[in-house]
């Protein structure tokens, strides 16, 4: 985490002259605390949204989604997709679904026993491991999913099965010329790969053929295409999702206090930064100028402020390096924000820096030096 303790290089004291150069090194400090505590709340709010997008879906779920972009920690599962270098990207999910497999609660089967389901299936219910280069190879569905009746068919492919039904035919009542033997009751060869027994009805030509099949007898049912994903990595180890929630509420409490902190302080130190200002006035001798004009054509570039990287030396006869310049812009400038709100001051100058260079000359109300 990004330090945020404040501390001045310099410190002043009531009554006594201030260095230019030591109140400016004092503004820096407090420039590179605020950006601290600004990137400590940011990174707290960056862990927050981290944190939540987290999946918590335990390793080995298997879930549809209407998404196609893939969720977080998570493979779909009808690509055959192989997770190369699966035991060192994903140690935990490799060595979980080894163990299960030696427990006999998981299937895995070898490349070639693989290649050949796809052949015969069309997909491949098991895994591959691959021991000697670490890859894993994760099934590949893209058919239906039937829960089983015991558990020796778990992970076991199903052959296409269609539901015994009957079709209606066109077929001539001169069946020996038109495809229909009248002798054997078939349909004649050349005519359909169909060899089921039928009844003609010379009536109306139209005839049944019943089909049976050779598989299950219940046929494949309607069904809408959903992606299909397993969850092979989990972020959050073991925690449930009431436990990330409950770590969620805690860095957002701490968030809160923080920037409760971080105001409290900042309206502290800007009294406290006032009243060293006060001091340093009191202290010194005043110096001051009246209607001070800028043109575009003083100001160069300048590497001391990143957010000002534009400075313009403005004469200033009684200026030197020991004086600390207050400059007081008029109201069009002041409310631009493109002036720092700090000035050097130097022999015979003080320098006024800006974000960027104005397109028009301008005149500043008041310099003081003291």
């Amino acid at each position: 985490m990004t330090d945020t303790t404040l501390i001045y290089p310099y410190e002043f004291e009531g009554g006594k002259k201030a260095i230019a150069s030591e109140v400016n090194a004092n503004f820096e400090a407090v420039k590179t605390f605020a950006n601290g505590i600004n990137a400590t709340i940011a990174g707290l709010q960056t862990a927050i949204a981290d944190l939540k997008n987290k999946p918590t879906r335990e390793m080995l779920d298997i879930y549809y989604s209407f998404s196609a972009q893939t969720p977080a920690g998570a493979y779909p599962l009808w690509t055959g997709e192989t997770i190369t270098h699966c035991k060192s990207l994903y140690p935990q999910f490799w060595n979980k679904v080894k163990n299960l497999a030696a427990l006999g609660n998981l299937v895995t089967v070898t490349s070639e026993e693989y290649e050949e389901r796809l052949e015969q299936y069309g997909q491949c219910g098991a895994f591959y491991l691959d021991e000697l280069n670490g890859h894993l190879r994760l099934p590949k569905i893209t058919r239906f999913i039937s829960s089983l009746a015991d558990l020796t068919e778990l992970a076991k492919e199903q052959a296409d099965a269609n539901k015994t039904h009957t079709h209606n035919v066109k077929v001539s009542t001169d069946g020996s010329k038109n495809g229909y033997d009248t002798a054997t009751g078939y349909l004649a060869r050349g005519y359909t790969k169909y060899s089921s027994p039928w009844s003609p009805n010379n009536n109306n030509g139209e005839n049944k053929i019943l089909i049976t099949s050779e598989g299950e007898e219940e046929g494949h049912p309607k069904n809408v295409k959903l992606c299909l994903y397993i969850q092979v990595a989990n972020n959050l180890g073991e925690l449930s999702e009431l436990d990330v929630n409950a770590i969620a509420e805690e860095l957002e409490a701490a968030l809160i206090s923080l920037q409760t902190a971080y105001q409290t302080y900042a309206d502290d130190l800007k009294q406290t930064y006032q009243s060293i200002k006060d001091d340093i006035i009191i202290a010194s001798p005043i110096i001051k100028d009246y209607d001070i004009e800028v043109t575009p054509s003083m100001f160069m570039t300048d590497s001391t402020y990143d957010d000002y990287p534009y400075k313009a030396d403005v004469p200033f006869e009684d200026s030197d390096e020991e004086l600390v310049p207050t400059v007081n812009f008029g109201l069009e400038q002041a409310e631009s924000g493109n002036y720092a709100p700090v000035a050097l001051s130097g022999n015979g100058y003080v320098r006024i820096y800006a974000k960027t260079i104005p397109e028009t000359e301008f005149v500043i109300p008041s310099i003081v030096l003291q």
